[in-house]
């Protein structure tokens, strides 16, 4: 049984624990509260992107942005998007788990995230190109930047296809580790319900001169609801804490102030003892 002293110190580092996740619960909600308003429309904008880029190519007849039937595709870019930081939850261990599922040993890996980097180094994956100094303020002209470069290298055929691994926001206590593919673009099996539209000159031209805003829209909208997804889980996982850590307190401030009433009635029935041995 652990003395006074040491439950002291104990109950202490337990109340200091509680400080410091209670702080970080608050820091997580601010940036929650600050990079969601930018979610807001981001998710259905990447939805329509997403399907005017399948109509486009399901009324082009050949381009190196369109899989071909019997395509085989040897080398694969992996985008994997992670955290900085750690104290996240299962945030960042769902989204390695889909890179050991799915990355093989040609294909190529581009870091976003410390922690996806130090694992990728750690395990000799092919590290292609990183990036570790993501935060809640990233830009639309920085997504724009790697969006050429990325265009530029598939067209060179440093890789022939490009999947990104992300993190979806469901909720605010809801986020699905999931894989997406970028290009080349699979031609839909099924008309979708754009059939009005009309593209002008042709299909083609039109698929040529927007697929950097497609690779765009792609990359600002899965790292921004990656973003979101971190900021909540680190929130659900330092507000757990707390609670813990309070419970733990609680319990031992009563078993700290048992021992010390303990102690007390101890030190009382030695002095009376003492006392009445004198007077005897």
């Amino acid at each position: 049984m652990a003395n006074l002293s040491e439950l002291k110190n104990e109950l202490r580092s337990t109340k200091d624990i509680g400080k410091i996740t209670g702080a970080m619960e608050l820091v997580a909600t601010a940036k929650l509260k600050k990079i969601s308003k930018r979610l807001g429309n981001i998710q259905n904008y990447l939805t329509e992107v997403y399907e005017i880029f399948n109509y486009i190519i399901s009324h082009t007849s050949d381009s190196n942005f369109m899989k071909r039937d019997g395509q085989v595709l040897s080398k694969t870019l992996w985008i994997v998007i992670g955290s900085n930081l750690g104290l996240c939850g299962g945030y960042n261990s769902s989204v390695l788990k889909l890179l050991k599922k799915h990355v093989g040993q040609q294909d190529l890996v581009f870091p976003i995230g410390t922690k996806v980097y130090n694992f990728a180094k750690f395990n000799n994956y092919n590290i292609y190109r990183s990036l570790t100094n993501i935060d809640v303020d990233f830009s639309n002209e920085q997504s724009r930047e790697l969006s050429i470069w990325l265009l530029e290298n598939y067209l060179k055929k440093e890789f022939d296809s490009i999947k990104i691994i992300y993190t979806k926001f469901v909720n605010n206590v809801t986020f699905d580790a999931t894989v997406m593919n970028m290009l080349p673009i699979e031609v839909p099996k099924e008309k979708n319900d754009n059939d009005d539209l009309t593209l002008e000159p042709d299909a083609s031209t039109v698929l040529q001169t927007s697929v950097t805003m497609y690779l765009n829209t792609i990359l600002f909208g899965t790292i921004i609801e990656s973003q979101v997804s971190e900021q909540a889980s680190r929130r659900l996982a330092m507000e757990s804490a707390t609670k813990n850590g309070k419970e733990i307190a609680d319990k031992l401030s009563i078993l700290y102030n048992r021992k010390r009433q303990e102690s007390i009635t101890q030190e009382i029935s030695e002095i009376v003892g003492g006392a009445n041995a004198q007077n005897g």
